[in-house]
């Protein structure tokens, strides 16, 4: 039996077992890094899997994740930018008002 016809084999039974997992909402870049994360275990531990196709795998993988990561960073430092500006139009809106009793 070749390797292939033995990989697909597999495959079958492993997907008769599989319960399938319950829906992931991706609405944040942490929500995607959790389901890459847990993707990417997956693929390490298929010792089946040819080395080539799970290094490709985990690659295409990684490189998402990279993505999603300097998201986050993005999203956090415009949070913290958006903050800065509403204090600092507070700030400014209050030393009007001072401004406006003298």
């Amino acid at each position: 039996m070749s390797h292939l016809v033995r990989r697909v084999d597999n495959l079958e039974q492993l997907r008769r077992r599989m319960v399938p997992p319950p829906p992931v909402d991706l609405a944040t870049p942490a929500d995607v890094l959790a389901i890459l994360a847990e993707t990417a275990g997956a693929a390490r531990a298929d010792v089946g899997a040819d080395p080539q196709e799970r290094a490709r795998t985990l690659v295409g993988l990684s490189a998402v994740a990279l993505r999603a990561m300097d998201d986050r960073d993005v999203r956090d430092r415009l949070e913290a930018v958006e903050r800065v500006l509403k204090l600092r139009a507070r700030e400014q809106k209050d030393q009007e008002r001072k401004n406006k009793r003298r």
